[in-house]
């Protein structure tokens, strides 16, 4: 696959077209790799699948009206022929790169596109993303072999998508893709929205479907109901935050869409065997724990270094 260097210093124009014809009148069947500063919200009408990574600070991706945030080491894969926008999370400006796949020319394909997909904390693949990004200005990394790594840890992470797709009823594998996609589209906005409600029928809407059709569907794919999934998936991040944060208990249970504080505690320990308080007090006496073990190895090393000088001397 040819590649397309775009870079974004200071005033320089954004890389920008039209819709899809325009893309290929411009750049041709080839992938675009852009690199550059994000201050402000940018927005493309049009997209080809997208790998996006944030180089420096944190970026809002929104993408078929499901936004996620990316930080370190995370990557997302838009669905193409969507919108795409970006722009700083926070104060400040973020430094993105962003591999656009290569679209369809006007006579079709001999691929579909590939499935989208959040790779959270997915450093090796982040890592060649960076690496990509690091030749649009750096001649001693090759660009072609950059570019096939990063495709070929793309294609390995869509044959582990490959058996959720198989659990997609359909006439054909077109047909499944587009049906698989739907159902990614719900997920996303439960694995990466805002704790809002999210009723039946407003995951059924984002996914196109009606609310019935959709819920069987979503239970025979991803192995659980919607309802069931997106507590699970919420009972997760308060628990990272318990652990990794500072934020009160009954703060965490708002934020993650709990009235009742009693009830998210029921649910906090039935879930995971303890209690958040506990949970908290344990991850900070590892947390010291830890830090007392360096600080004695560093004093220790520092010891018996001290004690040989005079022998080496």
């Amino acid at each position: 696959m040819n590649c397309v260097h775009w870079r974004h210093e200071g005033n320089a124009a954004f890389p920008s077209w039209r819709d899809r014809e325009d893309y290929l009148e411009r750049f041709g069947p080839r992938a675009l790799v852009w690199v550059g500063d994000l201050r402000e919200l940018h927005a493309w009408g049009w997209s080809p699948p997208a790998l996006c990574i944030a180089l420096r600070g944190r970026v809002h991706v929104d993408n078929r009206g499901c936004g996620v945030e990316l930080g370190a080491a995370d990557v997302l894969l838009t669905e193409g022929g969507n919108g795409l926008r970006m722009e700083p999370a926070g104060a400040g400006e973020a430094r993105v790169a962003v591999l656009w796949l290569a679209p369809a020319t006007l006579r079709g394909r001999a691929s579909v596109d590939p499935l989208p997909a959040f790779f959270a904390q997915d450093g090796e693949l982040a890592t060649a993303l960076g690496r990509l990004a690091q030749s649009t200005q750096d001649l001693s990394v090759d660009t072609h072999a950059a570019l096939d790594q990063v495709l070929n840890l793309l294609a390995r992470r869509q044959q582990e998508m490959a058996q959720l797709l198989a659990n997609c009823p359909g006439r054909s594998e077109r047909h499944r893709r587009q049906l698989y996609a739907r159902l990614l589209r719900a997920k996303h906005v439960i694995d990466h929205g805002q704790a809002v409600p999210l009723d039946l029928a407003a995951l059924a809407q984002v996914a196109s479907l009606s609310p019935s059709h959709f819920l069987r569907l979503f239970h025979r794919v991803f192995g659980a109901s919607p309802h069931r999934y997106l507590v699970q998936q919420r009972m997760l991040r308060a628990r990272r935050m318990v652990v990794e944060t500072s934020v009160p208990i009954g703060t965490i249970a708002q934020r993650m869409g709990f009235i009742n504080r009693c009830a998210f505690a029921r649910l906090f320990k039935q879930q995971f065997g303890t209690p958040a308080t506990r949970l908290r007090r344990m991850a900070l006496m590892q947390a010291r724990a830890s830090v007392t073990r360096a600080f004695g190895l560093a004093n220790g090393g520092a010891r018996i270094a001290y004690s040989h000088q005079p022998e080496a001397a």
